[in-house]
């Protein structure tokens, strides 16, 4: 084998052979530990060395850090899981913010019809709906507007009051059904 072929040119390459991320790879080289591409085996296993570690991730077992090194282990998963759950959580707490969520009561309490008040306010019922899929005291204060302000002449949890606009928990699981979409 030539020197030419030993040649590493790739930080995703060299990453690889030292068991870090290419990102460790670009810090060696801005704290100058190693020189700009190409490098050779030699160079690469010599900077890890000296920078202390061993190959292979080092972070624990259930951490989104092992995770993201590709370790799929139960726990490892679950780290990765949680942290997504937690960042979905807090961009429908952004995407709703308290202020609206505050209008949109009052103008529930006040009988605008749901999906008035959610065009008034430039806001889909996905996302109304979904932040009390995850947060426990909006889905309680939005339940109790819409079953405080539900029409008393409909049958609740029937086709007809879903179609004349009533969005109470009833009517919204009867249409659930009804569309074959029962996430019981």
């Amino acid at each position: 084998m030539s020197e030419a072929e030993d040649l590493i040119t790739s930080t995703r390459r060299a990453a690889a052979i030292c068991g870090v991320t290419r990102f460790a790879v670009r810090a060696w080289i801005e704290a100058g530990l190693l020189p700009e591409p190409p490098w050779t085996l030699q160079q690469l296993k010599q900077t890890r060395d000296s920078a202390g570690l061993r190959p292979g991730p080092q972070a624990p077992h259930g951490t989104r850090a092992r995770w993201s090194h590709g370790c799929g282990c139960p726990q490892c998963r679950q780290a990765q899981n949680d942290t997504a759950r937690d960042r979905g959580r807090a961009q429908a707490q952004k995407r709703l913010p308290v202020e609206v969520r505050q209008q949109l009561l009052d103008a529930i309490y006040a009988g605008q019809p749901f999906r008035t008040a959610l065009r008034d306010l430039d806001l889909t019922s996905n996302r109304v709906f979904g932040l009390a899929r995850t947060d426990q005291e909006w889905s309680s204060k939005l339940e109790a507007a819409l079953t405080a302000s539900r029409r008393k002449d409909l049958e609740h949890g029937t086709n007809a009051a879903y179609v004349h606009g009533c969005v109470c928990s009833e009517c919204r699981t009867y249409q659930l059904v009804r569309m074959g979409r029962n996430r019981g």
